[in-house]
């Protein structure tokens, strides 16, 4: 209370936090309530006057922290933003996917062709660079809006990280003083490596901007038994006797203002300069942080420095398994016939030529019912590739229809959008894997190796 009337005992009483106390002694402009500020908290406040004569000598002041409560809304708020724009990218991914398959399938088509001159092929290239670069911003929405595929699996987060803090002392200013403080033990999470990585990445390219003259950068780790009281546990609970692992990445840059710390995590926001910041990077490790079911929390301070705390549910440590290394070689094809049903002509084609370019044979059709006219004339059809959404019958109903006809041959999907909780239902009736699109040849490659009949 003294802090919020700035007045010691004894002292006349002249305000309370912001606001002179002449205005909270009269009616609010709107609501019942008067509202304050100090020392970096708010607080509602309603007077009521003790009437011995015709005036009020005295006054009853009720005074309400609601700083936690404005909080709470405030995420809510925030939460409820997120969700209605990774709604709004999810629909827009699976037609854009689409696009960017076919732009990036018929430039590789194109390089693989040897009778190409110089100069096309580096327009070839650069097209091809392009559509990447396209793929990849897609994929940063996707992750946003938690919405992307994830490839989880058992990570000893300390020698990772430790990987990650050597490349970022080859790849950081020498003006920035890298610091990394190892756990006492690996501190085994399930998460998708690579999308750990773009977290680390991000958060140590915004800590570099925010020291333009050099600075200090921190990483530290460790194993907590819970989380702190301002962060709200997720839904699903990490196993007690486990708990978290706590990564915090503390630099001596700028720091956050006030003004700007509430939208930090808003999509496209940014206060960097046209041309040097989409404003997916935080809102990006936002979405992978609560897709791996955990929790992120920032201090920050004008002129010291900002500190970023990621929250990831722990593993015990018997859980954590070797690592699948999978091979880089391309495997061989053998001939097969591939039938893929896709009802846009364009991405139709650049994918009969690409599995024709990886040495197998290929059929085509615009939809299922098509393709279900076309597998009764070719038994010799080894693997199905079908889109799973498309005009009068998509991929969903080809592959149920599969099945019940007795069709041995697997069924693997290309998707334009990350199948989340479809995936089960559709893994219960026979499906043999899938992708997302725009599809890589190599991992295209391995997928239909992977799904046909040795």
């Amino acid at each position: 209370m003294l802090t919020l009337a700035g007045a010691q005992v004894g002292e006349l009483l002249s305000r309370l936090g912001d606001r002179p106390l002449a205005e909270l002694l009269s009616a609010p402009p709107s609501g019942l309530w008067h509202e304050a500020h100090a020392g970096g908290r708010i607080f509602e406040i309603i007077a009521k006057p003790i009437e011995t004569g015709l005036s009020p000598d005295n006054w009853v002041l009720v005074l309400r922290d609601v700083t936690q409560e404005r909080e709470a809304r405030q995420r809510a708020l925030q939460g409820e933003r997120l969700a209605a724009v990774g709604q709004l990218a999810a629909g827009i991914a699976h037609d854009f996917n689409n696009i960017l398959a076919i732009i990036a399938l018929d430039a590789r088509l194109a390089l693989a062709a040897s009778d190409r001159v110089a100069d096309v092929r580096a327009r070839l290239t650069t097209i091809s660079g392009q559509a990447q670069r396209a793929a990849d911003l897609v994929r940063q929405i996707l992750d946003f809006s938690r919405q992307a595929v994830l490839e989880r699996r058992p990570v000893a987060l300390r020698p990772f990280l430790t990987e990650q803090v050597a490349l970022l002392a080859r790849t950081l200013p020498e003006s920035i003083a890298l610091e990394w403080a190892d756990a006492e033990d690996d501190c085994t999470v399930s998460v998708d490596p690579t999308r750990l990585q773009q977290v680390v990445m991000n958060l140590a390219v915004n800590a570099r901007d925010a020291m333009p003259a050099g600075g200090r950068l921190r990483f530290t780790l460790a194993r907590v038994p819970a989380l702190p009281s301002d962060l709200q546990p997720p839904a699903a609970a990490p196993d007690e006797a486990a708990g978290w692992v706590r990564l915090t990445v503390a630099d001596s840059g700028t720091g956050i203002p006030p003004e700007v710390l509430p939208r930090i995590f808003e999509p496209f926001f940014t206060t960097k300069g046209p041309g040097k910041g989409s404003g997916l990077g935080l809102s990006q490790i936002h979405g992978i942080v609560k897709q791996h079911g955990g929790e992120i929390g920032v201090t920050t301070q004008v002129g010291v420095g900002t500190t970023f705390t990621i929250y990831l549910p722990a593993l015990a440590e018997s859980a954590a398994t070797e690592a699948v290394v999978v091979a880089d070689e391309t495997p061989a094809a053998a001939g097969q016939m591939i039938l893929i049903v896709e009802d846009d002509p364009a991405l139709r084609d650049a994918l009969v030529d690409t599995v024709d370019l990886l040495g197998y044979r290929a059929l085509s059709a615009v939809n299922g019912r098509e393709a279900l006219a076309v597998l009764a004339q070719h038994r010799e059809i080894a693997l199905i590739m079908s889109d799973l959404v498309m005009p009068e019958m998509g991929g969903r109903a080809l592959l149920q229809e599969v099945k019940q006809r007795g069709v041995t041959a697997p069924v693997v999907i290309l998707s334009g959008h990350p199948l989340d909780d479809e995936l089960a239902s559709l893994q219960a009736l026979g499906l043999a894997g899938w992708l997302l699109k725009p599809p890589d040849p190599e991992q295209l490659a391995r997928l239909l190796a992977q799904a046909l009949p040795a």
